[in-house]
């Protein structure tokens, strides 16, 4: 659909008169113009026209595109679900599409995607950062340090390339990312978002061997994938903080946290995940009973 058939579909499917939605914001006749495609209203016109159909822009496009997403909207969705599920194989076959579409269309979001895949492939090699994987995203690294601004866009690739910095780089550019993601609180991925940071803060924390940090960020990202009520997050949450608490000999009942989160991701099939942490424990020579 074009875009005037889609604002009528939407009108229509909301039982509001061409007069109820133009009202304040264009001529009835306008809005007929724009219905048939005889006429474009201004951008700030348009925005009113989805404000007064309670729906978002990115909403609009999902129904322009025949409730299907966007090859971008969908793409970043499957990087986000395979990389948080350490399933290599996939990243793999995504970092060859995320080539692929580069090359046709030139827009850097598919070259940064297949960055983030071929890193997170690297890492779960061993559960352990490597210059290989460091070099991979430190194109990433650039294109966000010379930025003075940063976008959700640009909040959540540094999430995902924490690790190609030290304790001390990370710690001080993360307090610029949540000061500049306080401003994004209004949107839903602003929660994911947050809790990501925090965890992954976490995660290169124990890389680095500060148990300490790595606990208070993993104690945080715990508390925020409660109040998100983040399920996942919350799994692997806990056992960042309850491995650092071991490294601190702060054991308390953190076997039984590790034991119990591990039989769950067991039980969801999160194969990947569970090998993950499998390795991770060997690595901080953390043993299980049978």
């Amino acid at each position: 659909m074009n875009f005037g058939e889609t604002i009528k579909q939407i009108r229509t499917d909301k039982n509001l008169t061409q007069t109820q939605l133009s009202e304040g914001i264009l001529a009835r006749n306008h809005l007929s113009q724009v219905e048939n495609s005889n006429y474009f209203p201004s951008y700030d016109r348009v925005f009113m026209l989805l404000d007064r159909l309670n729906i978002t822009f990115e909403e609009f496009l999902f129904v322009q595109n025949n409730l299907q997403p966007h090859d971008k909207q969908q793409f970043r969705v499957n990087v986000y679900e395979s990389a948080s599920l350490n399933d290599s194989e996939q990243l793999k076959l995504l970092s060859l599409d995320a080539d692929r579409l580069y090359k046709d269309t030139a827009n850097i979001c598919y070259y940064h995607y297949s960055l983030v895949c071929k890193a997170v492939v690297e890492y779960n090699k061993g559960s352990s950062i490597t210059k290989e994987m460091i070099h991979y995203v430190e194109p990433i690294k650039k294109y966000l340090m010379d930025m003075d601004t940063w976008y959700i866009y640009e909040l959540k690739l540094f999430s995902n390339i924490i690790f190609s910095l030290n304790v001390e780089e990370a710690v001080f550019f993360s307090r610029k990312a949540f000061k500049r993601l306080h401003s994004f609180r209004c949107f839903m991925e602003y929660q994911h978002t947050e809790q990501h940071l925090y965890l992954n803060l976490s995660t290169l924390c124990l890389e680095h061997e500060d148990f300490t940090t790595a606990k208070s960020f993993a104690k945080t990202a715990v508390d925020t994938a409660k109040n998100y009520r983040l399920i996942y997050e919350k799994i692997c949450s806990e056992l960042n903080h309850a491995i650092a608490c071991i490294k601190l000999d702060e054991d308390k009942n953190s076997y039984e946290i590790i034991k119990k989160n591990m039989l769950i991701l067991e039980y969801l099939e999160f194969d990947s995940l569970h090998e993950h942490f499998s390795n991770f424990l060997r690595k901080f020579d953390i043993v299980m009973d049978a």
